[in-house]
């Protein structure tokens, strides 16, 4: 994860977390949803591990138990605290 474009990746990662789709964490940080399910899934790529369990039809997206870690981690790292 060495790219310029860890840092947004972690970010936005993080940030997604609290919603319910993904689709929903794009409105909210006002970029397309394929662009933010690019960048989630290519830190899932980066990592080797899934990081959300993808809503279907009738149930919202879930983290995986290493997300949490992860986004605890990425939020120490970039200092955003709870500021996504």
């Amino acid at each position: 994860m060495t790219s310029s474009n860890a840092r947004q990746r972690l970010e936005r990662f993080a940030a997604a977390l609290p919603y319910s789709t993904v689709t929903e964490v794009a409105r909210a940080l006002g970029i397309h949803q394929s662009k933010l399910t690019t960048q989630i899934n290519r830190l899932e790529k980066d990592l080797g591990r899934p990081l959300i369990e993808r809503a279907e039809r009738g149930r919202r997206m879930r983290p995986t138990p290493f997300s949490g870690k992860l986004a605890a981690a990425a939020k120490r790292l970039t200092g955003l605290g709870g500021r996504l």
